[in-house]
C-alpha cells in the first residue's frame, strides 16, 4: 500500500471512530483497520481508537478491551491516554489495583503524570486502601513539583484519611493555602470514620461554607458510634437531607435497638420507597428481632418493584432463619436463583445459615459448595450448621478442612465445633479443641464456649467438673450457662449443685420461670416432693406460671398462607 492510499486509509476511519455509537462499531473498525495495515501504521490511530474504547467502558467486558488494546501500544509516551485508562479503572472497584499498578508502570517508562493522573492513582490508594503505594504516590508527588495543586492536595488528604492516617491527613491539610469546602469535608469525614467525633466537631463549627455531604457526614459520624443526640440534634436543622443521611439515622437507631425511632425517620422521608432506605429500614427489623416485619417489608419492596439490594437479602433470610419459615426460604431462593439480588458472597453466607435454620442441611451444603471464595465466615456458617443438625463429625472434618486451606478460627468458628462435640457428647474431642481454641489461637472464651463445654460435661455426668469450669469463670457465666448445669443436675440427680446452680440463675433472671420448674422437676426426680411443692408455691406467690408448649402451624387457605400457635398441653411437673 503507498503512502498516498494509507493516508486516504486512515482519515476515513479516524471519521468513523468519532460517529461510532456503540462498543460493537469501534471493534468493527479496529478489524477493518488491522485487514488493511500498513506497514508503518500511525500511532496516533491507536491512541484515537483508545480514548474513543474507554468512553464505553462502564461495561467491565469494554474496559477489559480497552486494556488489552492499550498493551499493543508499547511505546505510548502520551500522558492524557495513559490518565484516561488510570481514571477508567478508577470507575470500577475490582480494578483499583490496576490503576496502581499502571501508573507504576508509566513511572518506570519515564512518562511526566499530570495532576489529573496523581489524583486518580490517590484516589484508588485512598480505597483500595493502600497507604504503603500512596505514601510512595506521595513522595513523588513531592519530586514532580504538584504539591502545590489544590486537586492534587485534596486527594493526598483524603487518601491517608479513608486509610486511618488522620494524622498524616491533618498534616497535609494544615499545609493547604487555600482550602476549600472539599478539602474541609475530606478532613472532617477522616476524623469522623476513626471515631474522633470531637475533632471533626471543632472543624465542623470553624468552616465557612458547608455542603450538604459535610452535614451527612457529621450526622453519619455520631450515628456510627452510637451518639443518636448529637445526630439528631444536627439531623434537625440540616438541609437538603439525603439518601445517606436516612440511612446513616435508621442504621444508628438500629444499632440501639430503637426500632420505633427508626421507623420514624423513615416515614418522614417524602419518598421513602427507595432502595437503600427500604434495605435499612429491613435489616434494622431483621437484627433486631422484628422478623416478621423485616419479612413484609421486604414483600412491599418486591410488590413495588424497588431494587433488591444485598443489603436487603440478607436483612430478608436473617428474618426468614429467625422464623424458621420454610416458604419463604423457598421464595428467597428462587428470587436469588432469577436475578432479582446480585448473589454476593455476604449473600451465599446468608443462605447457608437460612437452609440450615429452615431444617435443609442438603441446601446449605450445596450453597457452600457451590462458592467459588470461601472464608473463614462461610467455614464458620457450614460448621454451626452441622453441628445444628447433629452432623458433628462433618463440622469436624470441616474444620480441619478449613485449617489445611490456611484460615485462622475465630470465635463463632469454636463455638460450632464446641456445640458439635457436646451433641454427640465427644468429650475428649470438645476439651482438645477448647485447649486449642485458648492455646493455640489465644481466643478468649465468650460465654458460648463455657456453656458449650458445660453441657458437654454435663451430658457425659461429669458435674463437678462443669461446675469447677464455671467457677473458675465465674464472670463469664451467663444464664445460659447455669441453666446448662441445672438441667444436667435435673438427669444426674444432683440437687445439691442444682440448688447452686438455680439461686445464680435466680439472681440472674429473677423473672424466668423455667428456671423455677427445672429445679422443681430436680427435686422431684429425687423424690425429694416436699421442696417441690415449696418451690412450687414460690412460684405461685410471685405470681409465675410455666408456659405452655406451642408449635407454629403454617397453612395455604384460598391461596394465602396464614400462620397459628396450636397450645401443647405440657405437665408442669
Amino acid at each position: 500500500m503507498s503512502i498516498t492510499t494509507s493516508t486516504f486509509f486512515i482519515l476515513p476511519l479516524n471519521q468513523f471512530l468519532n460517529n461510532a455509537k456503540n462498543i460493537s462499531h469501534l471493534k468493527q473498525i479496529h478489524a477493518l483497520f488491522l485487514k488493511h495495515l500498513p506497514q508503518n501504521a500511525p500511532h496516533h490511530f491507536f491512541d484515537r481508537l483508545l480514548f474513543r474504547v474507554l468512553h464505553f467502558s462502564a461495561e467491565k467486558s469494554n474496559l477489559y478491551y480497552a486494556h488489552k488494546l492499550f498493551d499493543t501500544m508499547p511505546n505510548c509516551s502520551n500522558c492524557f491516554i495513559w490518565t484516561s485508562l488510570i481514571r477508567a479503572f478508577l470507575s470500577h472497584h475490582t480494578h483499583f489495583r490496576h490503576c496502581i499498578s499502571t501508573f507504576a508502570i508509566m513511572h518506570q517508562k519515564g512518562i511526566l503524570p499530570s495532576g489529573f493522573t496523581f489524583s486518580s492513582v490517590l484516589n484508588a490508594c485512598g480505597r483500595v486502601p493502600a497507604v504503603f503505594e500512596g505514601k510512595q504516590v506521595h513522595a513523588r508527588l513531592v519530586q514532580s513539583g504538584f504539591l502545590g495543586n489544590k486537586i492534587v492536595q485534596t486527594a493526598l488528604l483524603d487518601m491517608y484519611a479513608k486509610c486511618g492516617y488522620v494524622c498524616d491527613a491533618r498534616d497535609v491539610f494544615d499545609g493547604m493555602v487555600d482550602r476549600d469546602v472539599v478539602a474541609w469535608t475530606a478532613m472532617i469525614c477522616g476524623y469522623a470514620k476513626a471515631g474522633r467525633m470531637v475533632d471533626a466537631r471543632l472543624l465542623f463549627d470553624n468552616m465557612g461554607e458547608r455542603n450538604s455531604f459535610t452535614w451527612t457526614t457529621m450526622v453519619a459520624g455520631y450515628a456510627n458510634y452510637g451518639d443518636m443526640k448529637a445526630a439528631m440534634e444536627l439531623y434537625d436543622v440540616m438541609n437538603g437531607k439525603e439518601e445517606v443521611t436516612w440511612v446513616a439515622m435508621i442504621a444508628g437507631y438500629g444499632k440501639l435497638g430503637n426500632v420505633s425511632e427508626a421507623r420514624r425517620i423513615f416515614d418522614e422521608i417524602p419518598v421513602p420507597l427507595n432502595p437503600s432506605t427500604c434495605a435499612a429500614l429491613l435489616a434494622c427489623y431483621a437484627q433486631n428481632g422484628h422478623a416478621r416485619e423485616a419479612i413484609e417489608m421486604y414483600e412491599k419492596m418486591r410488590r413495588a418493584k424497588i431494587k433488591v439490594t444485598d443489603v436487603a437479602m440478607v436483612g430478608a433470610i436473617s428474618a426468614c432463619a429467625q422464623l424458621r419459615d420454610i416458604r419463604m426460604s423457598n421464595l428467597l431462593t428462587y428470587d436469588i436463583e432469577e436475578g432479582f439480588c446480585e448473589k454476593t458472597h455476604i449473600v451465599s453466607n446468608a443462605l447457608i445459615h437460612m437452609q440450615s435454620k429452615c431444617g435443609n442441611i442438603d441446601l446449605a451444603w450445596r450453597e457452600f459448595n457451590i462458592m467459588r471464595n470461601r472464608d473463614l465466615y462461610t467455614y464458620s456458617a457450614m460448621i454451626a450448621a452441622f453441628a445444628e443438625h447433629g452432623k458433628s463429625q462433618d463440622a469436624i472434618d470441616l474444620f480441619l478442612k478449613m485449617q489445611q486451606e490456611g484460615l485462622t478460627p475465630n470465635q463463632v468458628t469454636f463455638v460450632g465445633v464446641l456445640n458439635a462435640c457436646s451433641t454427640s457428647g465427644l468429650i475428649e474431642e470438645g476439651c482438645r479443641f477448647f485447649q486449642i481454641m485458648t492455646g493455640v489461637y489465644g481466643i478468649e472464651p465468650l460465654p458460648e464456649h463455657y456453656t458449650c463445654m458445660v453441657d458437654l460435661l454435663g451430658r457425659a455426668g461429669q458435674l463437678e467438673k462443669a461446675y469447677s469450669l464455671i467457677k473458675e469463670n465465674s464472670t463469664s457465666a451467663d444464664a445460659t450457662t447455669w441453666g446448662s448445669l441445672l438441667a444436667a443436675c435435673r438427669v444426674y440427680g444432683n440437687v445439691e449443685l442444682g440448688e447452686i446452680a438455680a439461686r445464680h440463675l435466680f439472681e440472674i433472671d429473677p423473672t424466668d420461670s423455667g428456671n423455677y420448674v427445672l429445679l422443681a422437676n430436680t427435686y422431684a426426680s429425687n423424690d425429694k416432693w416436699e421442696r417441690a411443692e415449696e418451690v412450687k408455691k414460690l412460684m405461685s406467690k410471685k405470681g409465675m406460671k410455666k408456659p405452655s408448649g406451642y408449635s407454629w402451624i403454617q397453612r395455604e387457605t384460598k391461596g394465602q398462607y396464614q400462620e397459628e400457635a396450636r397450645c401443647l398441653i405440657v405437665s408442669a411437673s
